[in-house]
């Protein structure tokens, strides 16, 4: 039934997630709010405008959820990432984002995920004619401000690179105006921090000490090894259905499944270097990309039962992930 409601192109659809998601993350309103060594600037305001109760930081991070599942939906269908336009991306974001989460949900990578989808569609409407210094430099000061809430988000410049290299011909004032568009807001961020008398400024500081508290274990207790494996098999029929997209797409389909390519590896550089420094990694950076995966999987209704299977699985795990502790 899920399966086939969201695989309709009626945004209305979307409202369902205003039930779903608190729903399913219930729990996480009476967990600790988040803490770490250190945070970043606009992470750090959030912090403090919401406060240290609980239910403001969870129902904080209940409305950046449903926020950041609609911008996933809108993203892949205004950019035509897929075959056919359809709401599935929101429904298995959400699914994955319970199913893998621990701890609290209001943490520096979600809050900064909106920024990231906003570059993204800004960057991802860039054509092969005439300039796209604009689309560029808004992506490139979107991403900035990302990573004023979790500094790693300014490593997906990279994306912004690899757009540009698949989708327009070679120029090199391109691959500068998205670092300028970054280094500006940190620059601001810092003369902002040093009117204030908050530095001298340690961004490289809140990376470390995360004390498990970001999202994603690397826990190979027997359950959590069962719901890799689910996952990956989810993946891996994903990832053949958007290969097969890929070869039959035309060449602006494909230019734009190849920069959804490269957001994929820089993700996964990022969620790599958090296991490297602390075993832990934010669950929403694996969450988007993977949702769009299987949504390729499903979004035909050619076989609507392993469609209504999938998310009955994803379902059960999502409920297993936030209340079977």
């Amino acid at each position: 039934m899920f399966a086939g409601l969201f695989r309709s192109n009626r945004p209305a659809i979307l409202l369902v997630l205003v039930v779903l998601v608190p729903a399913l993350f219930w729990p996480t309103l009476s967990r600790t709010p988040w803490s770490g060594h250190g945070s970043m600037p606009l992470f750090g305001l959030l912090q403090r405008a919401v406060g240290d109760s609980s239910w403001a930081n969870g129902a904080l991070g209940l409305a950046l959820t449903v926020l950041i599942a609609a911008q996933l939906a809108y993203l892949v269908n205004a950019r035509e990432l897929m075959q056919r336009r359809n709401h599935l991306p929101a429904l298995f974001f959400v699914l994955v984002l319970a199913a893998l989460g621990k701890g609290p949900l209001l943490i520096p990578a979600l809050a900064g995920m909106p920024f990231v989808l906003l570059a993204l569609h800004r960057a991802w409407s860039m054509n092969n004619m005439g300039s796209a210094l604009a689309p560029l430099f808004d992506a490139g000061s979107l991403l900035g401000v990302a990573a004023l809430f979790y500094l790693p988000y300014a490593f997906l410049v990279v994306v912004l690179w690899g757009s540009t290299s698949v989708i327009r011909p070679f120029h090199w004032r391109d691959h500068v105006v998205p670092v300028v568009g970054c280094s500006i807001a940190f620059f601001l961020a810092w003369a902002c921090l040093r009117l204030a008398g908050a530095t001298p400024w340690h961004p490289f500081y809140t990376l470390m000490n995360f004390g498990g508290s970001t999202g994603l274990l690397l826990d190979l207790a027997p359950q959590r090894i069962f719901l890799y494996l689910v996952l990956s098999g989810m993946l891996l029929v994903g990832a053949v259905a958007f290969a097969r997209a890929y070869a039959t797409g035309v060449m602006r389909e494909k230019n734009l499944r190849s920069s959804f390519l490269s957001l994929c590896a820089a993700l996964g550089v990022v969620v790599a270097s958090g296991w490297l420094l602390d075993h832990t990694a934010p669950a929403v950076l694996v969450a988007v990309p993977f949702a769009v995966f299987t949504a390729y999987a499903v979004q035909h209704g050619r076989r609507p039962l392993l469609g209504e299977f999938t998310v009955l699985a994803l379902v059960l795990l999502a409920v297993w992930g936030q209340w079977g502790r």
